[in-house]
């Protein structure tokens, strides 16, 4: 079934005000039967029918082009509610292979190029059938903004998130992290956790953060595993990073969270979230399952960053060497637990068969991240551990010393297996409930 591509990153600059008809956007794409890949964009205005498909000049990713490099189509000329804005179209094949991953650019006021707005999902999934158009959803973002004139009646850009006097992300009214995008009046213009744009009227800056904790999972639509006493994972992380994070804030170290409810949100979002409050460090934290052999080990799983297929990349090993060796050895205090493990259980790079990090929120992060796998939910020893204060108190308290080590010292953790691990993990469920924000 031919992926359809959810709603897309938002522009995080050149955002003005709105205009009354806001534009709509889809991009379509095909594979042609030399292997190329042709892209194109429709457009429609106020409700009305989609318009002929605007193709570029150049068509892109011959099967030579080098992986994970963009390729930058000539621009496209789209009406907006203010005057003609020229688009160009970008495309890469991903580090991990398979879908082709399309993004757009808008051109500001001054000529250069906003960054890459990514749809939420790839256009043309592996085995797309040769010459067949396939079409994305609408780009819903406010991608074009109605030009605000200065009383010169020159252009006026609009503030730039993290700007003077805008904070690159807030904790709304209602307690949820959003990156901003821009201005909204007297409010401000966020990227909600499902990638749309909204509009908030106030909210808490949290810019600045030394550490990202991401709870995995969330929502009604990506429970997580869930244990055989019947604890969820999205709960179970949701509740270990509450105590992390009070436990870091003891000792002075600032931190935020992508999920402060049990709401679903998008890999790209909290990625995005993580690299926008400027933080040292992104921990994801999971518990595993399937139930594997048992042991008297816990088995612990720390999946780092790569910085090539061949290559892990140091300061995120680090990071993960400290977690493992933390964890692990506070585990193993509690006593009478049968633990599931695997035997290359450790500090590890986990690649796709073709190559590439497997996990987004391992892949997608320009900051140092990991990915925490505790123990074993599905394991009817570990799940009832798992459902204690104790645990929960352990497990928060070994986490953020390895954090505190990590910001502070040189140490270089243990755990390491050199041998990368080859999976192809099933694709993170791509429906996504709005929460409020306020």
């Amino acid at each position: 079934m031919v992926a359809v591509v959810a709603a897309a990153a938002v522009l995080a600059t050149s955002l003005v005000v709105a205009a009354e008809a806001e534009p709509r956007l889809r991009v379509q794409a095909r594979v042609l039967s030399s292997g190329r890949i042709e892209v194109a964009l429709q457009q429609r205005l106020d409700g009305g029918e989609w318009s002929d498909r605007l193709l570029p000049t150049r068509r892109f990713l011959p099967p030579s082009t080098p992986i994970a490099r963009w390729v930058w189509s000539t621009p496209l000329e789209v009406q907006t509610a203010a005057a003609t804005q020229e688009m160009r179209i970008a495309a890469r094949r991903p580090t991990g292979g398979g879908r082709i991953e399309v993004g757009l650019q808008q051109q500001r006021f001054d000529g250069s190029w906003s960054e890459v707005i990514l749809p939420a999902l790839r256009v043309v999934p592996a085995g797309a059938p040769v010459g067949r158009w396939l079409a994305s959803s609408p780009l819903h973002e406010p991608v074009f903004r109605e030009q605000a004139t200065a009383a010169d009646g020159a252009a006026v850009e609009s503030e730039g998130a993290g700007s003077a006097g805008l904070p690159r992300a807030l904790l709304t009214p209602n307690g949820v992290p959003v990156a901003v995008i821009g201005r909204a009046g007297d409010g401000f213009l966020v990227r909600t956790p499902c990638g749309n744009a909204a509009e908030v009227t106030t909210g808490d800056p949290i810019d600045g953060m030394r550490v990202v904790l991401d709870p995995g999972h969330g929502g009604p639509f990506e429970v997580g595993a869930v244990g055989p006493n019947g604890l969820a994972e999205d709960e179970l992380n949701l509740t270990l990073s509450r105590a992390i994070l009070a436990e870091l804030a003891r000792r002075g170290i600032s931190a935020t969270t992508t999920r402060t409810g049990d709401y679903g949100s998008l890999l790209s979002v909290r990625a995005a979230l993580a690299d926008a409050v400027g933080a040292d460090v992104l921990v994801s934290l999971h518990h595993n399952g399937p139930t594997r052999a048992l042991g008297d080990l816990p088995g612990t799983e720390v999946y780092v960053q790569s910085t090539d297929d061949t290559t892990t990349r140091s300061d995120s090993a680090r990071l993960g060497g400290l977690l493992y060796e933390e964890i692990t050895t506070s585990l193993g205090m509690f006593a009478d637990v049968s633990w599931s493990r695997l035997p290359d259980a450790g500090v590890l790079r986990v690649l796709f068969p073709d190559g590439g990090d497997a996990y987004g929120m391992i892949a997608r992060p320009a900051i140092p991240a990991v990915l925490v796998e505790y123990g074993y939910l599905s394991n009817a020893s570990e799940a009832e551990l798992f459902a204690t204060d104790d645990y929960i108190a352990i497990a928060a308290v070994a986490t953020a010393n390895a954090i505190e080590d990590y910001l502070n010292t040189d140490r270089p953790g243990s755990g390491f297996v050199e041998q990368p691990r080859r999976f192809d993990p099933a694709g993170a469920p791509s429906r996504c409930a709005e929460v409020r924000l306020e």
